[in-house]
């Protein structure tokens, strides 16, 4: 699918989601919403939307922009990636990525085989990723959604959440105290989590060495 096509389906899902997400009538100017949006089609990561970001273990590894995508893979051990410059106030937002694609990480010295990679969409509540909530996607195919609170961590999903498809678009929608984690437009799961702040930002990355690269970016927040 072209990047083009790719972004008009995702715009479509914004609209609709802006719409059947609202909790109740909404005046105009409420309905109006902000959107910050990367497609990686530079030569480098734009230092204006991004930072690279650990908050675990070591920060180095690849990190490269080419082709359309970031393209990265960390150190063992490690969560690190890249994390949004902008910080948004909202508990109304969509935060939308499309993977290019997620593979294993490298092989542990003394380890049979690989390990399995993932792609994670995380929203970030604080500066020490202490209060999180993530959306993974592993190189077989399976979905885990994950809640960390004050560093205790709590997987909300039923581990029956899967997919074949090979550029998927991942989301992580808020309205309030839900949050529902999203596939391609389609609703996988929905959470209540009460009491996070409103203030965030957002972070791409895989676990330890695992290579995970994207191909766009959005965030899209409601105008209070």
């Amino acid at each position: 699918m072209s990047k083009p096509h790719t972004l008009l389906l995702s715009m479509f899902f914004v609209c609709l989601s802006l719409v059947a997400f609202a909790q109740q009538p909404q005046t105009p100017a409420q309905q109006q919403a902000d959107q910050w949006v990367d497609n990686f089609d530079g030569k480098a990561l734009d230092e204006a939307k991004w930072e690279r970001f650990s908050f675990e273990g070591g920060s180095g590894g690849k990190l490269k922009v080419e082709e359309g995508e970031l393209r990265m893979r960390g150190m063992s051990g490690s969560r690190s990636g890249v994390r949004s410059k902008p910080t948004w106030a909202a508990d109304r937002f969509i935060f939308e990525a499309t993977l290019a694609r997620v593979q294993a990480a490298r092989p542990e010295p003394g380890q049979p085989g690989a390990p399995i990679g993932n792609a994670i969409l995380c929203v970030l509540f604080d500066g020490s990723g202490r209060n999180r909530i993530e959306w993974i996607l592993t190189s077989e195919g399976t979905f885990e959604a994950w809640s960390v609170i004050d560093g205790k961590g709590e997987r909300l999903d039923d581990h029956n959440l899967a997919t074949k498809e090979k550029k998927p678009t991942l989301a992580i929608v808020r309205r309030g105290d839900d949050f529902l984690f999203v596939l391609n437009g389609q609703i996988g799961l929905t959470r209540t989590i009460k009491n996070l702040p409103r203030s965030f930002t957002v972070m791409l990355y895989g676990y330890g060495s695992s290579e995970n690269d994207w191909d766009t970016v959005r965030v899209v927040t409601l105008k209070q």
